[in-house]
């Protein structure tokens, strides 16, 4: 059984990963349409739209089971389940988790109005409404919980491990951006693929899944928290809105400088030789034709639904 996974299970994974939850969106659309359609009891039902949404996010915990289990990868030892980091690496982390949502949020908050002046629909609604208790801990555990572990397991723990013998930047910045793809929405494209990178530094220089899965979460619960405790003002722009937002990119990036800086002194997985790795090391070209596949069908799709939220079809 192998102990690392390879490119070819990274363009598998993320050939799945964009599949899968296509496929569960089209059926719970079947399904929908045969109950009624938009007018019809289950297109507002929070408890359909809520299984949805979990059966979606586990299609991705179940690609990355069924490639590692075919293809006779030993999935603990090659995600990262194992690896083990001082605890204070986890606060500090789950801390710059947080902190994005908020250093970032001007610059999405731009994003979105001037996506919103070319005619993009900006319906981002929850499939659950955040007006009591009991809806903000089921949005937590829907939106922030289950995601952070089925899709880091297989956009980290597989796909860009499937890289990593490649070069940090190619295997961070791929898996970043089939990250990004897999969310299939233009209002949403710049701040995962920017989520993806920071989380696939993480996962290359500490091997370990969990320190992704726990930023992930922070930032996904931070996300659910700010939707629940806000409304939209609707205010208009103004031009300090514009310096606000290159303060909150220049922030976040000194602070994921920081954070780097210390996981190259600090994680007890840096630098260390990996001997386990002895896959043949595929040239450009074969490597660049295994790997955009996924990329190709990614933007496709994006192309598409964005199409659809611009009104075109």
């Amino acid at each position: 059984m192998d102990k690392r996974y390879n490119i070819r299970h990274s363009a598998l994974g993320g050939l799945w990963g964009l599949g899968a939850p296509l496929i569960i969106s089209i059926i719970a659309s079947i399904i929908i349409i045969a109950c009624g359609g938009t007018e019809g009891a289950l297109a507002n039902n929070t408890a359909f739209l809520v299984i949805v949404s979990i059966l979606t996010e586990a299609s991705f915990l179940l690609v990355f089971y069924l490639i590692s289990r075919t293809q006779n990868v030993d999935f603990v030892e090659a995600s990262g389940i194992r690896a083990k980091t001082p605890w204070y690496i986890y606060l500090i982390l789950a801390i710059v988790g947080v902190a994005c949502v908020f250093l970032f949020l001007p610059i999405i908050d731009l994003w979105q109005q001037l996506l919103g002046l070319m005619g993009y629909s900006l319906d981002a609604s929850l499939p659950m409404p955040l007006d009591s208790a009991g809806y903000v801990i089921l949005a937590i555990f829907t939106i922030g919980l289950i995601p952070a572990v089925c899709e880091e397991f297989l956009f980290r723990g597989l796909i860009l491990n499937g890289l990593r013998k490649y070069g940090m930047w190619f295997a961070v910045l791929i898996s970043a951006l089939l990250f990004s793809l897999m969310h299939m929405n233009l209002l949403q494209l710049p701040y995962t693929f920017i989520l993806g990178v920071i989380f696939g530094l993480v996962v290359y220089y500490t091997r370990n899944i969990w320190l992704s899965i726990i930023m992930h979460f922070f930032n996904n619960t931070t996300t659910v928290l700010i939707m629940a405790f806000t409304r939209d003002s609707g205010a208009e722009f103004v031009w300090w809105e514009v310096l606000i937002a290159v303060a909150g990119v220049l922030g976040a990036v000194a602070l994921i400088y920081l954070m780097m800086t210390l996981l190259k002194k600090k994680a007890n997985a840096i630098a260390e030789p990996d001997t386990q790795d002895t896959q043949t090391l595929l040239e450009k070209g074969p490597r660049n034709r295994i790997i955009l596949p996924p990329i190709i069908a990614g933007i496709i799709f994006l192309i598409i639904f964005s199409l659809s939220s611009f009104g075109v079809i």
